[in-house]
């Protein structure tokens, strides 16, 4: 046992950080460094049934998911790691191996507070919501139809998590 850390997830590292954040989680909960921490890159045969990754709630989902897998095995170890004071993650680890300890586990998070009733058409169903502006200076050929775009400005994105207090 070398002392790391395989995590695979649902999400999809689309240049939001979403990799560095859950393999941040997976290292503070074990308090080791996170070159320790490998991440897995998402497939259906690891984790099936995954949802669209998206903004900001993707991020928490799977965050919240790998901290309940690492509270999981942290509870496992705890009875071996209380018997003796191990100088390394890898030592409590192979300590943990030896004593047939499961090191793997399944985390899962919902989010709370979202419903929502089709037939109504009331509800809460996101927690999230993004808004963004954008505009486009354009000129037409009112005669001939032909058209260029002289200008695209984008003017920004905000999202916002609705609290339920």
């Amino acid at each position: 046992m070398d002392g790391t850390i395989l995590v695979t997830h649902r999400g999809i590292e689309m240049e939001q950080g979403l990799h560095t954040k859950v393999a941040q989680v997976a290292a503070s909960s074990f308090n080791i460094p996170l070159s320790s921490v490998f991440i897995s890159e998402t497939s259906t045969d690891k984790v099936p049934n995954s949802s669209p990754t998206s903004a900001s709630a993707s991020s928490d989902m799977h965050r919240a998911a790998v901290l309940d897998a690492c509270e999981q095995i942290k509870a496992r170890m705890e009875p071996i790691a209380s018997k003796c004071n191990f100088s390394s993650f890898a030592e409590l680890a192979t300590a943990c191996y030896m004593e047939r300890i499961d090191l793997s586990a399944h985390g899962f998070f919902i989010t709370s507070d979202i419903h929502f009733d089709w037939k109504t058409c009331k509800g809460s169903p996101f927690r999230y919501f993004t808004y963004g502006a954008s505009c486009a200076e354009v000129e037409i050929d009112t005669s001939t139809g032909d058209f260029h775009t002289s200008g695209k400005y984008f003017l920004g994105s905000w999202t916002f998590h609705k609290s339920s207090h």
